[in-house]
């Protein structure tokens, strides 16, 4: 028996406070797995692929992290599961050995490695704008 049309357009839970941020939601949720050493598993709020696979890219290029993956529960759920698992530490500051970030550090890095991505954009824009002669002291930045 086929469904009727639209039917999934009734019963999925898109509704316009689950797409945007609102005043006080948690964004990142951090479950740290127990029986596996520095390997966390951190629910991303309203977000989707972009962010996501942004975000894995970025701990990828980190020599200390291990696993970088994630997962979309579901199409209509904008949430995103991402796991994230460092190396073993193999020393401490005292020792003189290079201590190893844990997921949450990882991730806080990869993060503030975006947000100097898009200020280096922001910059190259701005200069690009300069360069052409284009006034933008009107528009809304």
């Amino acid at each position: 028996m086929a469904a009727p049309h639209g039917m999934l357009i009734y019963n999925n839970d898109i509704t316009p406070d689950s797409l945007v941020d609102m005043k006080g939601d948690t964004k990142i949720v951090e479950i740290v797995k127990e029986n596996q050493f520095n390997s966390s598993q951190f629910k991303l709020e309203k977000e989707d692929h972009t962010v996501a696979n942004l975000l894995q890219k970025k701990l990828h290029r980190s020599p200390n992290v291990q696993i970088a993956g994630y997962m979309v529960p579901h199409p209509t759920q904008h949430r995103v599961e991402l796991r994230v698992q460092t190396a073993a530490p193999n020393g401490d500051d005292r020792s003189g050995q290079t201590v190893v970030p844990t997921p949450k550090e990882a991730l806080q890095g990869a993060i503030e490695e975006c947000l100097r991505d898009l200020q280096d954009l922001e910059d190259q824009l701005r200069m690009e704008v300069r360069a052409k002669g284009i006034d933008i002291s009107e528009m809304r930045v």
